[in-house]
């Protein structure tokens, strides 16, 4: 069992709230809860929406002054949060007027069942640390009344995208669970998987690990430190690895049961990823923080350190082997600090210093130089801002959701960037909301002809803006590019190519690719 957002309403903070929106999505699940503030533009919050970095089953709060309703009146920033997997949005109020919502905003909570709730002030200081102590407290005495969690848990990160079906996701889902700092010590007494909570807490495992074996074992008194910490030892089901339990309350033995049935379960489905002791790349990539730092001090490579990365996606039967010493000692002309393995058929190497923009270029040139043919049929990403581990592991998942869809849009490109990722992504999503602006776009380059569509294309998409590339793709004069652009710009008023007008042309036609794919420039007439 797990606490609804219909549960919720029934405490004194919430007691005098009015939904306005999303009221089909009553029912969910809420697992934790956050204060947002509309009015911020910070580089920080912005990140806060990406979908990646988000809490899922969140619930926000925040508040609204009297006449400035217009704050929470904004679809994009509704569908963002949406997409990160929050519930919905308490919005605290002052005054007896009940505020509405515009008719856009509603359609778009309902369609995406995301909740948005007003809830008047009931007392007159009222703070978001009560309203926040209050569901909390609701939530965490549902989980010490039901903590049967491992279907759950285990359902949840087999759903997730292959990559991250790892334990560390279950050893992050658990700690989230029970709001306690979690480790697995295998039976070298060593930690395998660690996972802090909160995430900025601070625990010394290295000094844990020094009187491990004199806390008491599955079902003993648990050890409380000097700063109040609540030390529990518990043994894995039919295994020699054990789990440690640290937190500010006492871990029921029923609680530290269901905990190691799970992370047991998980290393039977999960475990054996880890015989590869040697492969920094899949640490890294997996949240196996404490292998990725001893194999990083192993290599003498820094991954928190990492700063540019390349990532080559090969045909299935190429010659790793041989592969990777190319594409290492190419890279080696232009960093001494590198570190590659292959991950699920693709090379990945990490760089502790971004190459200029010049050594990049040198270094495709030589790429396509190849003298062994293994760049054929190829794809190289790179990024030059990739910061460190969290940065390995978001470039990762941007190169396993959206290469196809990039590939898709810039077929002629053999090296894509992170910028292209992520326009990829963009697009994809414009197309999968068809929202009206797409649609618009669609029309309007349905009703061109359809040549003039695929020259924009060719000069947009496929060539940096160039005349004589673009020509040369469509196999027409420069003259004919040059005339078709004219007319293009006469029909819709801007130039193609100059920025911000072009914007939304350059997504129009990214979704354009992606929903009919890239005709042969050969068949194109005048």
């Amino acid at each position: 069992m797990s606490v609804r957002v219909r549960d919720l309403l029934k405490l004194p903070t919430l007691s005098r709230s009015h939904i306005a929106a999303g009221e089909a999505g009553l029912d969910r699940i809420v697992s934790t809860v956050s204060v947002i503030d509309f009015t911020a533009t910070s580089v920080a919050q912005r990140e806060l929406y990406q979908p990646e970095n988000s809490a899922n089953e969140q619930l926000l709060l925040t508040s609204i002054e009297q006449d400035n309703y217009d704050l929470v009146t904004d679809c994009t920033k509704i569908e963002q949060l949406a997409k990160t997997g929050c519930v919905g949005v308490v919005i605290y109020y002052v005054g007896e007027r009940v505020p509405s919502l515009p008719a856009e905003i509603k359609e778009t909570a309902d369609r995406l069942n995301f909740l948005m709730i007003f809830a008047q002030e009931t007392q007159k200081n009222m703070t978001y640390s009560a309203v926040i102590s209050e569901i909390m407290f609701a939530i965490f005495q549902d989980r010490m009344r039901h903590p049967s969690f491992a279907p759950t848990i285990i359902g949840r990160v087999s759903a997730m995208p292959e990559y991250r079906r790892s334990v560390g996701e279950v050893l992050k889902l658990l700690a989230e669970q029970i709001q306690a700092s979690l480790a697995v010590i295998d039976d070298q007494g060593e930690i395998v998987y660690r996972e802090n909570w909160p995430k900025e807490a601070v625990v010394n495992w290295e000094s844990l690990l020094n009187v491990v074996e004199k806390i008491n074992m599955n079902g003993e008194l648990p050890v409380t430190t000097s700063d109040g910490m609540k030390i529990t030892h518990w043994r894995l089901p039919n295994s020699e690895e054990t789990v440690l339990f640290v937190g500010r309350q006492t871990v029921t033995n029923l609680t530290c049961e269901r905990v190691a049935e799970t992370l047991q379960t998980a290393l039977n489905l999960w475990g054996g990823q880890n015989q590869d002791d040697q492969n920094l790349i899949r640490a890294i990539i997996q949240g196996q923080i404490v292998r990725a730092a001893k194999l990083g001090r192993q290599y003498r490579f820094e991954p928190k350190n990492t700063q540019a990365a390349l990532i080559v996606s090969c045909p299935n039967d190429v010659n790793k082997a041989k592969m990777k010493k190319w594409v290492d000692q190419l890279t080696e002309q232009y960093t001494d600090q590198l570190i590659s393995d292959w991950y699920n058929d693709q090379l990945i190497v990490l760089l502790e210093k971004t190459p200029s923009y010049q050594n990049w270029q040198n270094w495709e040139t030589d790429f396509k130089k190849d003298d062994h043919q293994l760049a054929a049929q190829c794809v190289v990403v790179e990024a030059a801002l990739v910061d460190g581990v969290g940065g390995i592991q978001r470039l990762y998942q941007l190169v396993t959701q959206y290469l196809p869809a990039a590939r898709t849009i810039l077929p002629y490109r053999l090296f894509l960037n992170q910028a292209d990722l992520e326009f990829a992504r963009g697009c994809q999503r414009e197309l999968q909301e068809e929202g009206t602006e797409v649609i618009r776009w669609q029309k309007r380059l349905d009703s061109m002809q359809h040549n003039l569509v695929e020259t924009l294309m060719a000069f947009l998409l496929d060539t940096p803006q160039n005349i004589e590339q673009a020509g040369d793709l469509l196999y027409v004069h420069r003259n004919t590019i040059k005339y078709r652009l004219n007319k293009i710009s006469n029909r819709f008023g801007f130039v193609p190519g100059v920025m911000p007008e072009s914007f939304e042309l350059y997504q129009a036609l990214g979704v354009h690719r992606l929903l009919r794919g890239n005709d042969d420039p050969g068949e194109l007439g005048e």
